[in-house]
C-alpha cells in the first residue's frame, strides 16, 4: 500500500497511519452497559421517539421514526430498559441532539429470518425493506439509502465505492476480506432495486489482493476497476469522472449522469436487511491513536467511545478529544459519552499533546496553497473572505456548492486557518437561501 496519496497541486496525504491496519481482523466489542442511541442517525431530519422512559425494548425493535421522505427508522441495539431521553453532542454535527439512553439487560442480537431471494422481490419491495431496516450510507455521509435508490431507479451504472481513501480507516477493506460473499450479495440487492444496471466496483487495491471477492465479482459479471491511490477521489463527485469520465454538474448528483454510487458497507447492510430481515444495529470501524496504533472493531450503534476505550484497555485520561469519521473531515468531540452512529467509519483519539492546529490561527497570507490543492477547483481563499462576511451572493458566485468538504484546504494552510468550518458555515447560508420561509 502506498505511504502517501498524491493530490492536485503536488500535495500528498500521509497514509502511514493505515500501515498494518488492513491486516488486522475485526474484533467484536461487547454491548455497552448503557447504549446512547441518537434519534437522528443519518443526513436528514431526526425521527420521533416511539418508546417512553421506563419501557423495555428488544434488540432490533424500532424505537424512532418519522414521516419525512428522508426519515430513517432507528432500532434498539440491545435488549433493555429506556432510562431517559437526553441531549448529547452528535458526532455528525458537533451540536447537541436528542438520544435515547437504554440500559443493557441482554446482549443477544436478533437472529436472521428465513432467507429471501431478492429475485423474488420487486424493486419497490426491496426499497421498502431497506428503509424498514434503517439502512443509510455507511461511507461517512449517512444519506438514507432508500431515498437514493428511489431517486436513481433506471440509472445505467451502479458504482460500488471500495476505495476507502481516508488515511485512518480500514474497515471497508476488512469487510471485503472477511465477508466478501455477504458484500456481493448486497451488491446484487442494490442492483436489483435499480433495475440491474452495469455494476462497477472501484478499489485502490491491486489485482489479486482480494482473491475471493474478485472471484465472486467475476462469477456475476461485475467489473472491478483499480484506481489510483488518491484521497479526494473517494468522494462520489470525483469518483464518477475517474471511473466513467462523466462530470457531475454543479448542483447536481451522480444520477443526473446515469450513475449511482454506494459504499461497500452500505451494500453489506442492504443485503442483510433484504435477505435476512436484519436491521442495521452494528458496523465496522477503525479506532486509531498515536501511541496505541489502530484496531478494526465491530461495534454496535450507540456504543459510547468511553466503552470502546475500556474494551481496548486504553486509559481514558490519555485523550482530551476524539475525531469521528475521517481524520481530515470529521468533527472533534471532547466527550467520552459520545456514541458511535451508523455513519461512523473511524475514531481518532487525540491527547493533550496533540492540540488542534486551528486553535491559534494567523491571518491569511494569500499564498494560494489552498486554491492549488482544491480537488474541485474552486477558490477557498476567496470563499473564506466571503464566508466571514456572510456574503451569500459571493458564495454562490464562487461555486461553494461544489465543495466536497474534504478538508485539504485546512490541512495545507500555513496560517492554520480552519477553512472547512467556514466553508460549512457558507454552505448552510446557501441552504437557507433555498429553503422556503416558514409560514406564519
Amino acid at each position: 500500500m502506498p505511504e502517501f496519496y498524491r493530490e492536485r497541486g503536488g500535495f500528498v496525504v500521509d497514509a502511514r497511519m493505515k500501515h498494518g491496519l488492513e491486516e488486522r481482523p475485526f474484533e467484536e466489542v461487547p454491548a455497552p452497559p448503557e447504549a446512547v442511541v441518537f434519534l437522528r442517525q443519518h443526513l436528514g431530519p431526526a425521527g420521533r421517539p416511539l418508546v417512553r422512559q421506563g419501557q423495555r425494548v428488544m434488540a432490533g425493535e424500532k424505537i424512532a421514526d418519522g414521516d419525512d421522505p428522508l426519515s430513517v427508522p432507528v432500532h434498539s441495539p440491545v435488549t433493555g430498559t429506556v432510562l431517559a431521553i437526553r441531549s448529547v453532542i452528535h458526532p455528525m454535527s458537533g451540536e447537541e441532539e436528542q438520544a435515547l439512553l437504554i440500559r443493557t439487560e441482554d446482549e443477544a442480537l436478533p437472529k436472521p429470518t428465513e432467507e429471501t431471494d431478492p429475485r423474488s422481490l420487486s424493486p419497490e419491495e426491496i426499497v421498502a425493506r431497506v428503509r424498514a431496516a434503517g439502512v443509510v450510507g455507511l461511507g461517512g455521509a449517512g444519506f438514507p439509502t432508500h431515498a437514493k435508490l428511489k431517486a436513481a431507479r433506471g440509472v445505467r451504472h451502479l458504482i460500488i465505492n471500495a476505495k476507502e481513501s481516508d488515511p485512518n480507516v480500514a474497515c471497508d477493506i476488512r469487510l471485503l476480506r472477511e465477508r466478501p460473499r455477504e458484500v456481493v450479495e448486497g451488491i446484487e440487492v442494490l442492483a436489483r432495486a435499480l433495475g440491474n444496471p452495469e455494476v462497477i466496483v472501484a478499489t485502490r487495491t491491486q489485482a489479486g489482493e482480494l482473491p475471493e471477492f474478485e472471484g465472486l465479482l467475476r462469477e456475476r459479471g461485475y467489473r472491478l476497476v483499480h484506481i489510483r491511490p488518491c484521497y479526494s477521489v473517494g468522494s462520489e463527485r470525483l469518483l464518477v469522472p475517474e471511473v466513467l469520465g462523466r462530470e457531475v454538474p454543479l448542483g447536481g448528483y451522480p444520477p443526473d449522469v446515469g450513475v449511482l454510487v454506494h459504499n461497500v458497507g452500505t451494500a453489506y447492510a442492504a443485503g442483510q436487511a433484504v435477505r435476512y430481515g436484519l436491521p442495521l444495529l452494528s458496523r465496522g470501524l477503525t479506532f486509531w491513536a498515536r501511541d496505541s496504533g489502530g484496531r478494526n472493531l465491530w461495534v454496535r450503534v450507540g456504543t459510547p467511545v468511553g466503552h470502546i476505550l475500556r474494551y481496548l484497555g486504553i486509559e481514558e485520561a490519555r485523550f482530551d478529544r476524539f475525531v469521528f469519521g475521517s481524520a481530515l473531515m470529521g468533527w472533534a468531540v471532547p466527550d467520552l459519552n459520545v456514541p458511535v452512529v451508523k455513519a461512523t467509519t473511524g475514531i481518532v483519539g487525540l491527547s493533550p499533546k496533540e492540540p488542534s492546529p486551528y486553535r491559534h490561527s494567523l491571518p491569511c497570507m494569500r499564498c494560494g496553497y489552498c486554491d492549488s490543492v482544491c480537488p474541485v477547483r474552486i477558490f477557498p481563499s476567496l470563499i473564506l473572505a466571503a464566508g466571514r462576511r456572510d456574503d451569500k451572493a459571493a458564495l454562490r458566485r464562487l461555486k461553494l456548492a461544489a465543495c466536497i468538504e474534504c478538508g485539504l484546504c485546512s490541512y495545507v494552510c500555513p496560517s492554520r486557518i480552519h477553512f472547512t468550518a467556514v466553508l460549512r458555515h457558507g454552505k448552510r447560508l446557501l441552504q437557507e437561501m433555498k429553503s422556503p420561509s416558514p409560514k406564519s
